[in-house]
């Protein structure tokens, strides 16, 4: 018989509840007070994960606005250059045939 991924989760995870009742230094009231005060700060410690997940991606993105700001900088003012020397050529040619004709 073979087992889906989630059934393997599921019974990978009964199978280590129950080990780790059946071997708890803890009384059951002692375990269940605990495991309920760790349960219960779950969705904080998942609402913090999320938060710097948000910021992280924040910071990730203004870098690639910026990067890519300076990047369009830097091609706006090779392309800018390149018309300067292809008008600057053109001039000369105009020049040239001037003189030549």
């Amino acid at each position: 018989m073979k087992l889906s991924l989630k059934s393997g989760l599921f019974w990978g995870l009964v199978v280590g509840v129950i080990t780790a009742l059946l071997y708890a230094p803890k009384s059951g009231k002692e375990l269940r007070h605990e495991l309920k005060d760790k349960v219960s700060n779950v969705p904080h410690h998942f609402f913090n994960f999320l938060e710097s997940l948000v910021d992280l991606t924040v910071s990730v993105l203004d870098f690639a606005k910026s990067a890519f700001h300076e990047q369009k900088e830097k091609f706006s003012n090779a392309f800018n250059l390149g018309i300067n020397a292809a008008k600057e050529k053109a001039e000369e040619l105009r020049k040239f045939t001037t003189k030549v004709s």
